[in-house]
């Protein structure tokens, strides 16, 4: 089977892809490069001069936020298998985030003719992208749908005390925010002394379970996945501020944000009928394909 990846690559993402190219290979990956537009200092600065005070506040917030973010990804490493931060030696092409829904990028898939387009951390896709593969377009999402779609939803689980609803998601991308079937859900095992960067090291060896024993079968399945019964919450990263995350951990340090232990576990969905249904493009692809090792070039 012909897997491809797309994803940001942040260390526990690339921890992610090498774990599941144990049991499946990846033939390629294309790691996305975050740039800002050619107008944004000029956008920033309009902004600024409208109001200096506001918008500093909001940029140090931003940036205060975004530290935290990745200070808690390289500390969920200290919890995982593997010491390197990189897709090791899987051929690896940077994407520019404009360019991910651009003609030039879906004729670079379509020539890498993957089966399964697998997807973490990554913006969100057109259908001329997600359509591309034979059988799905999956994405890792750290949160459970539709409960909690969107950016940073273990935090909000966290802060809302939420713990039933911590885990990872495995779903098909459709046009929506998460919003694709369901093909599993994982909930991580969970103890009292848990952090945000011990849950995310557990959430990530539990997904990269979930998508090799979800490729087991892909074939059989054809990665259909439950429609989601509901359409939730979407959570934004700009949505979140210090003074949620200070009191977080102040309720915490009270004992008002206890952390329930429990077992770990992995729910399978059943196929909906609805899901089950290809779509006009998928009816019209080659019943196989064959696993390709090219170079892409965007």
């Amino acid at each position: 089977m012909n897997i491809v990846a797309l994803s940001t690559c942040t260390p526990t993402n690339a921890y992610l892809l090498r774990s599941v190219a144990e049991r499946h290979p990846i033939s390629h990956v294309f790691r996305v490069a975050w740039s800002e537009p050619a107008a944004a200092p000029a956008s920033r600065f309009a902004k600024f001069r409208k109001a200096p005070v506001a918008s500093v506040v909001e940029l140090a917030s931003r940036k205060y936020l975004e530290h935290a973010h990745n200070r808690r990804e390289r500390q969920a490493m200290n919890y995982l298998a593997h010491l390197d931060e990189t897709v090791g030696d899987i051929p690896t092409t940077p994407v520019d985030i404009r360019q991910i829904n651009s003609p030039a990028f879906a004729a670079e898939l379509r020539r890498l003719n993957p089966d399964v387009l697998l997807v973490t951390a990554a913006p969100i896709l057109k259908p001329e992208i997600f359509e591309i593969p034979r059988l799905a377009t999956l994405n890792v999402h750290r949160g459970i749908a539709p409960a909690y779609r969107g950016e940073r939803t273990l935090f909000w689980a966290l802060a809302n005390n939420d713990v039933d609803n911590i885990g990872v998601t495995l779903h098909r991308i459709d046009r929506g925010i998460d919003t694709g079937a369901v093909l599993k859900y994982g909930y991580p095992a969970l103890a009292s002394s848990d952090t945000e960067a011990t849950i995310t090291a557990k959430s990530m060896r539990l997904a990269a379970e979930m998508i090799a024993d979800a490729l087991d079968d892909a074939e059989q399945s054809g990665l259909q996945g439950a429609t989601q019964p509901s359409v939730g919450r979407c959570y934004l990263a700009r949505e979140q501020r210090i003074w949620q995350q200070a009191r977080f951990q102040f309720l915490r340090m009270l004992g008002r944000r206890r952390i329930k232990s429990r077992e770990q576990r992995i729910v399978t969905l059943a196929p909906s009928r609805e899901a089950s249904q290809p779509s006009t493009e998928q009816r019209a692809r080659r019943p196989a394909s064959r696993v390709s090792h090219a170079t892409a070039s965007v």
